[in-house]
């Protein structure tokens, strides 16, 4: 499951007030987030996502959820569905972002490093 895990830590309800849309868009692929919900117990955050690469269309939640050494950005594990190169660039752009507006993260164990760089 691709998966991203970002050590440092930062609260989740501090991911969630500045978390951004994504919206990626050229001739063939369009990737974007739309709303982001925070768990109850402010733990959690689901982002709702859609991924179309050449006429493909994907839509998922994508997740993050702390841990003691910082947050993993996931997929929901709940539901089943392709893990294309669109859902992939999407959880890796959510790191991406979140790196540069919280310096204290360091990419940790990872299998979307192709897609970090």
């Amino acid at each position: 499951m691709p998966h991203v895990v970002l050590k440092g830590h930062v609260s989740i309800e501090n991911v969630f007030n500045v978390l951004k849309p994504i919206f990626i868009r050229d001739e063939r692929t369009l990737l974007k987030t739309t709303d982001i919900y925070l768990e109850r117990s402010k733990n959690a955050i689901l982002i709702d996502s859609l991924a179309i690469q050449s006429d493909r269309k994907t839509s998922f939640l994508a997740m993050i959820t702390g841990r003691e050494d910082g947050i993993v950005i996931r997929l929901y594990p709940k539901i089943e569905f392709e893990k294309t190169d669109g859902v992939k660039k999407i959880l890796s752009e959510m790191a991406k972002q979140l790196i540069q507006i919280f310096p204290v993260f360091e990419v940790g164990e990872t299998n979307l490093g192709e897609y970090l760089r």
